[in-house]
């Protein structure tokens, strides 16, 4: 692992800086090269090599230095160093690398210019360089071997080609991945995109069913209230039953109206027009479960343990997460499908479970498409619940929410 990162460390290095990167492949090319030259020359005892002309056959190793920074520089550098090479006889010896300087110099024109652009400058380098190939024996007064000149000028240029070929195939390779990459970031952008907005419809429909809860609970209260006016002098008792029904429904008002407001806080804006209906509870999945069946999926209902009453918004999350459980078993689970609605009364948890014996709809990092599964832990997160949701080890789909018991927005920070 250290090893690894170490590693990470220096390639880092070198990619952030070119020159000193170009500098180091340059020393490595040239001491390659030297050594090969002198292990040869020892096959030809009449043949010795000077310290200063192994300094010279390194010298045209420079222009690699360039190739990133300052490709045109290390052009004109190279030409530059050829030219003096082919005219004066005391540094010859700098010719003998080959064109290793050239053929590094071709490839990164190919491989990080436009391809108009990377012609010009192989031009600009392979012209002068077959040209001067002609042009040796009549500058060093040997004789003319047009075959033999002819020759070297075409495997230079095939070497060439080669070379430029290889460059431009890399070029495409790399603008080619950077494209996936742009539109993966893209996509992954808007896949997060999608999330939060999903989140924020989720949070105000839910805002909006807690406004309809604080509407129902309001209404109560003043149908009580105007009862117990009614029957103050006629029936205390009665009278004082119904104000302490308005009292306990005032407090639970007030209670779903502070979640109503941190709701907003968290996400939402414009909560809309409220009817006076009072918004399903856990007293109404009997129905759905009816209701479920009439659709054409078997469906049982199990009760387990004690029954307890629940906060209104809690009873509201628990209906609408086994109303979407079961929504979504009816379109993903199958025609031989049959479901499961547990509801679990614990003495420290509320849990409601609804599983099937179908195959379920794919759950992909999170985000399964829609906003099912986001408004299902939504829900069970305002009330600091818990949600889980996937495949059944046995086969089928399982949906499990977990509630504290008397929870109310214990997973929101007001």
């Amino acid at each position: 692992m250290q090893a690894a990162s170490s590693l990470q460390r220096l390639r880092r290095w070198f990619h952030d800086r070119p020159f000193q990167s170009d500098c180091v492949l340059a020393v490595a090319l040239a001491v390659a090269f030297v050594g090969f030259f002198a292990a040869t020359i020892q096959l030809i005892p009449e043949f010795s090599l000077s310290w200063s002309e192994v300094g010279l056959m390194a010298v045209p190793y420079t222009v690699i230095c360039l190739r990133r920074v300052l490709l045109w520089g290390g052009i004109v550098l190279g030409l530059a160093i050829f030219t003096v090479a082919l005219f004066t006889p005391p540094v010859q010896t700098m010719t003998a690398d080959g064109g290793v300087g050239f053929y590094v110099l071709t490839y990164t024109a190919a491989a990080y210019l436009p391809l108009t652009r990377a012609l010009v400058a192989a031009t600009a380098i392979w012209v002068p360089v077959t040209i001067a190939v002609y042009l040796i024996p009549l500058i060093t007064d040997t004789e003319v071997d047009h075959s033999a000149s002819s020759l070297v000028a075409m495997l230079n240029l095939v070497l060439a080609v080669t070379v430029f070929w290889i460059g431009w195939v890399v070029r495409n390779r790399r603008e080619k991945v950077e494209e996936l990459s742009d539109r993966a970031r893209f996509a992954e952008e808007r896949q997060d995109a999608l999330a939060a907005q999903a989140v924020a419809d989720e949070q105000r429909r839910i805002a909006r069913e807690l406004h309809d809860v604080v509407a129902h609970h309001i209404s109560v209260i003043g149908v009580m209230s105007e009862g117990a006016k009614r029957v103050l002098r006629s029936d205390p008792d009665a009278a004082e039953e119904a104000l302490t029904t308005v009292n306990q429904t005032a407090r639970t008002a007030l209670r779903e109206m502070r979640d109503i407001l941190t709701v907003l806080r968290h996400g939402g804006d414009d909560v809309g027009a409220a009817d006076l209906e009072p918004q399903p509870t856990v007293d109404s999945l009997r129905a759905l479960v009816a209701q479920t069946k009439d659709a054409g999926l078997p469906v049982r209902y199990t009760v387990r343990g004690e029954e307890y009453p629940l906060p209104t918004g809690v009873s509201l999350a628990v209906f609408r997460i086994a109303q979407e459980a079961l929504t979504n078993t009816i379109k993903h689970a199958g025609p031989q499908a049959r479901a499961g609605v547990v509801v679990d009364y614990g003495e420290t948890e509320f849990r409601i479970s609804v599983g099937d014996s179908g195959h379920g709809a794919p759950i992909v990092a999170g985000f399964s498409g829609g906003h099912g599964l986001i408004g299902m832990r939504e829900r069970a997160t305002l009330y600091g619940g818990t949600l889980e949701a996937g495949p059944r080890p046995g086969g089928g789909y399982l949906v499990e929410a977990r509630f504290p018991k008397n929870a109310h927005l214990q997973g929101v920070d007001r």
